[in-house]
């Protein structure tokens, strides 16, 4: 590698030295009379004032103002050169946006020139003042370019979209930054989109602010600035709908109020028809699922304001009683935008991991600095099963405390939760998240620790790493309590429904020990890569190990007169899988699955193999057809038969309009020595999802 490195300026050098002995004079000439420049601002009239800002992507170069005219009008543009070959000037243009975000680059028309402000000769106009204090010149700048290479690249998006998708905003933004910083590449684009939403999702409103207003500067006319538009309208940064004009004071502060609401609406009908061989044809499933997102945002010249709502409701045609109404999220927020202190009342997700994910109740925050967050957070707890109503038998207190980069390449989260149920001690739980990314390695790894029982509720560790030739390899390990541990795990199998009424019959070391007996460990380990195999394929595999500890029985005595039956060990169960990916086969930016799963589990063994192909029609139609054919043989000797076809398509209208529409038919066969049994399975969906 070293000598590589030596011996590439020797050679480039030997290569200029030649194409210049082999290129004749006068096509030497004309190649030295394109130059070009980064117009840094430009301004209708004649002998502006112009203040250059200061930079120093200035130092070394030339820094002149030009005349031009503009439908008819005298217009100057202040401009940065010179640079010859063009591709010079966009080594750096992003780095000059960054102070002049309008900036663009154009031609040298030497006749338009007006007068220089700074040269690296030495100033020429009384302006130069600003650079009179530049006595060495800088280095020109060449631009921050990126030595990854396309695997990198592509190593780098998957993981941030994976991390994006799990929530692990910290890790994304660090993976997107990571690609920002890089060189104009396929990813450029999508990437600096996806930076600007996790920093939105994460609270990091200024800096998702300042990634949007860059993108929309970068990508004007791009497929995804509508999109961009609507959330930076959501952050009340710009207007891109009609709203009331604001009066802004002349320190820039907001003299009014504005305000903006936006969200979506999603609704979808399943149907499922089963049809047996003993029994005929059968409605399974009818209904109809409605989910609604909606948020108004509010801001005045030190306040934001954000009322948040999301539902969903099922109306089931086959089951009269089915219908369900959830409230998944409503809350309102206010903030302080000078400090960062915040609070929020009402049904809300908590900020980051652990074994509590959403409650009713208020949450508070300081924001230290920019890296340093510390949230109270009070309320009762939300089952997932029951979303509508409060929990009033849990309450819980807790703090929470979030970190930025340290050491360039770790964070970390604590927390630390009280809960009691019917005034006795649920759960005390104490834990932390820390996260490690360097351009090659991510790692993720969570503890949460039960001080009451003095046990480990939930560790994990995720690994991903790139070695060289693009092989990726990953492990996710996982170690928990099933449920989690907390005393009222002790109320499983009993006919009592509160802690109080069971504190009647039996003390607290009883119920103790009846909680840790209803609650078994679990692991599960998950180990795989993938490999590219050539810029259109690649495969991908991995294994997963799964144990459930058994549960001890609590025999028939007089206070529990029925007893509580124990639970078996289950496992170990094996998850093995393979498969190879082709892109762009048919027809450009299609994708192509072939892939086989083998499970090892305590029933039975299963084999599955697979076709899966997604196909673009134009740039808003997709079509996904799959195929898949199962084999399971089952411990008791019977073997079943089942092959599933299935057709899904998503079209886009507008940017902001979705259908969706996915049919599916399943065939199954199960034969033993007495009796074959045959039946099927028609299913299909209707749905839309409209983004206002």
């Amino acid at each position: 590698m070293l000598r590589q490195i030596l011996l590439s300026p020797l050679l480039c050098t030997a290569i200029l030295l030649l194409c210049t002995l082999l290129v004749p004079e006068n096509a030497a000439a004309a190649s030295e009379t394109v130059r070009y420049s980064i117009v840094l601002s430009s301004a209708p009239g004649k002998n502006l004032k112009w203040q250059p800002q200061k930079s120093h992507l200035f130092e070394g170069r030339t820094v002149y103002v030009e005349q031009t005219t503009v439908k008819g009008s005298p217009w100057e543009r202040l401009c940065l050169g010179f640079f010859s070959p063009r591709k010079d000037a966009s080594a750096i243009l992003k780095e000059v946006q960054q102070v002049y975000p309008g900036a663009w680059i154009t031609e040298v028309e030497t006749k338009n020139i007006l007068s220089t402000i700074y040269s690296p000769t030495g100033p020429t106009a009384a302006s130069s003042t600003l650079y009179a204090t530049t006595s060495k010149l800088g280095k020109p700048i060449t631009g921050n370019t990126s030595s990854l290479t396309e695997k990198q690249l592509d190593s780098l998006m998957l993981r941030a979209k994976t991390d994006f998708k799990n929530k692990r905003y910290s890790s994304a933004i660090r993976y997107l930054k990571a690609l920002d910083a890089a060189d104009e590449h396929k990813y450029s684009q999508e990437a600096l989109e996806l930076l600007g939403l996790a920093r939105q999702r994460k609270g990091q409103k200024s800096h998702a602010v300042d990634i949007y207003e860059k993108y929309l500067k970068l990508y004007p006319e791009s497929e995804g600035a509508p999109r961009v538009k609507q959330r930076l309208t959501g952050l009340l940064t710009a207007s891109s709908a009609p709203r009331k004009k604001l009066k802004m004071s002349a320190s820039g502060d907001i003299d009014g109020l504005e305000q903006t609401t936006f969200g979506s609406l999603y609704q979808v009908y399943r149907n499922n028809q089963v049809t047996a061989s003993d029994t005929g044809s059968t409605t399974v499933l009818s209904q109809l699922f409605t989910l609604l997102d909606v948020s108004s945002l509010a801001r005045s010249s030190n306040f934001d304001y954000n009322l948040q709502f999301t539902g969903d409701h099922v109306a089931d045609f086959v089951d009269s009683g089915g219908d369900q109404f959830r409230f998944i999220e409503t809350s309102v927020e206010f903030s302080y935008r000078k400090t960062g202190t915040s609070a929020k009342l009402g049904r809300q997700k908590l900020p980051i991991s652990g074994i509590l994910r959403r409650f009713d109740g208020v949450s508070a925050g300081y924001q230290f600095t920019p890296d340093f967050r510390l949230n109270v957070l009070a309320g009762f707890p939300v089952d997932l099963d029951n979303k509508t109503s409060i929990n009033d038998h849990k309450t819980f207190y807790g703090f929470t405390f979030e970190t930025g980069t340290f050491l360039k390449h770790w964070d970390m989260n604590l927390f630390y939760f009280n809960q009691k149920f019917d005034d006795l001690k649920d759960r005390t739980s104490i834990g932390t998240e820390l996260r490690y990314l360097n351009n090659r390695t991510s790692v993720f790894s969570m503890i949460d620790y039960d001080l009451l029982y003095d046990e480990i509720n939930l560790l994990q560790l995720y690994a991903n790493h790139t070695l060289d030739q693009g092989l990726t390899l990953y492990l996710n390990g996982i170690m928990r309590k099933s449920p989690e541990l907390a005393t009222s795990n002790a109320l499983i199998g009993l006919q009592e429904t509160s802690l109080e009424e069971l504190n009647k019959k039996l003390n607290l070391e009883q119920i103790y020990q009846l909680a840790r007996d209803r609650t078994a460990d679990t692991q599960t380990v998950t180990f795989g890569g993938s490999q590219p195999l050539s810029k259109k394929f690649q495969i991908t595999g991995d294994i997963t190990i799964s144990h459930i500890d058994a549960t001890p029985a609590t025999p028939p005595d007089v206070l529990i007169p029925a007893g509580v039956p124990g639970t078996e060990e289950m496992g170990p169960d094996y998850y093995i899988s393979a498969q190879l990916v082709g892109n762009s086969l048919l027809m450009k930016h299609d994708t192509g699955v072939l892939g086989i799963r083998y499970y090892q589990t305590e029933p039975s063994d299963t084999v599955s193999y697979i076709v899966n192909t997604i196909f673009p029609i134009g740039r808003k139609w997709r079509m996904n057809p799959r195929l898949q054919y199962d084999v399971r043989k089952q411990f008791d000797g019977r073997k079943q038969e089942k092959i599933r076809a299935m057709l899904k398509t998503d079209y886009r209208y507008l940017n902001k309009l979705r259908f969706d529409f996915e049919i599916g038919y399943d065939d199954t066969t199960v034969s033993n020595s007495a009796i074959d049994l045959d039946n099927s399975s028609l299913y299909f969906s209707l749905g839309y999802r409209w983004d206002f």
